[in-house]
Formats: C-alpha cells, structure tokens, sequence
C-alpha cells in the first residue's frame, strides 16, 4: 500500500469518525430518522453506483482537478463543523448551530457512495439492485450502532467536541496534501510546495479562530 492509498483509507475512517462522533449527539429518534435517511440515499443512488467502473474510480481519483474539489470539500467542512464541535465544547450552542450538527457532513454522503460503488465492483455477477439493498441496510445499520457505541464509550458531550476538533485538525491537514501540486516545479520545487500549504493552512485557521472569537464575543454579550 502506497502513501496515496494509506491517505484515502484514512480520510475515510477520519470521515467516518467524525460523523459518527458529530451525530451521536442525536436522540435515538433522531438517529432512526438519520438511518432511514442514509438507507433511502444509498438506495436513490444505486443506479449510478452500478454503472462506476474500476477504470472510471482511478481516473476521477488521479485527476488533479477532482482532487483540488475534494480537497476544498474537506477544509469547507472542517472550518464549519469544526466552528460547530467548538461551540458545543464551550456550551454556547445557538439554534444555528445546532441545526448545523443535525446535519450530517457532506463527506459522509460520498463515502456511502464510494463504498457501494466498492462493494458492486467486489461482487461482480450479483444483482446490483440486490447489493443496493444490502449496502442500505448494512450502511444505515453500522453507522446508527457506531455512533451508540461513540456515545456509550465517551458520555461527555465535552470529551466528543474534543474529539471531533482533533480529527477536523487531520481532516483539514489531508485535504491541504490532496491540494498539493500535481508535480513540482523545477526550480526549488519543496518551497513552492510548502508555501502554498503554508499559506493554505494559515487560512484555515485563521477561519477557525475567527469563529472561536465570534463564537466567544457572542456569549460574553449575554
């Protein structure tokens, strides 16, 4: 497995954490709509997932302009979702953003995609409508009970806002490696690189102390 790779299996598993530590937060209501929600949404999108080739998945993922959209998908999330983990760690959440952590994060949405698309590609042969069905009820299933078992696991609500701003902070650092540039410059390639992920990473957390300050003078006005 190659560092590429390493990255990918990685930012899913980040991805998934996070979305299971964000929702979590939901009553158990909440989270029975959330499971219908995810079992409709793959299941709408089956169609499409059936007709991704192997070829198709290795093009959009090697093609520098898909990975500057992830990677602006990525940091986006990060800067809102980690401003929402802060404001939920400072108990200073407002009802926007308390509708911002009912929402699940949009990179969720992707990885239910990509892991149907995965599991049609793996049982080639098979009624792709039926691996539908099962990926609906297997995805909606695994998520509801993992962020149960996040929930059981870590009861402060303190201690999973802590954990979600850390994996934001990598979330934030694997999406500045995917803006990195297709190939390096000739002339001193590793500043040029670096100084855009310099400059990259200073906005992204300047974004986020900005939020803090707001989030901070917001509640010393009450």
């Amino acid at each position: 497995m190659n560092l590429a790779q390493l990255l990918v299996f990685m930012l899913a598993a980040v991805c998934l954490a996070l979305a299971a530590a964000q929702m979590s937060a939901l009553r158990p209501r909440g989270l029975m709509v959330l499971a219908v929600a995810i079992g409709v949404g793959v299941l709408a999108t089956g169609e499409v997932a059936g007709r991704i080739s192997l070829a198709e998945v290795a093009s959009w993922v090697s093609d520098p302009q898909r990975r500057l959209d992830l990677s602006a998908l990525l940091l986006l999330e990060a800067l809102v979702f980690g401003g929402q983990a802060l404001a939920v760690a400072q108990d200073g959440a407002r009802l926007r953003w308390r509708i911002v952590g009912a929402c699940p994060p949009p990179s969720l949405l992707a990885i239910l995609f990509f892991g149907q698309v995965a599991a049609m590609l793996a049982t080639d042969g098979v009624d792709y409508g039926l691996v539908s069905w099962v990926c609906a009820v297997a995805f909606a299933g695994l998520f509801v009970l993992s962020a149960r078992l996040l929930r059981w696991l870590l009861p402060d609500p303190l201690m999973r806002s802590g954990l979600r701003v850390v994996l934001h902070i990598t979330q934030a650092a694997i999406g500045l490696w995917l803006a990195r540039p297709a190939q390096a410059l000739p002339a001193e390639p590793a500043p040029a690189l670096w100084g855009r992920l310099g400059i990259l990473a200073a906005a992204a957390f300047v974004f986020m102390a900005l939020g803090w300050l707001w989030q901070r003078r917001s509640t010393w006005n009450r």
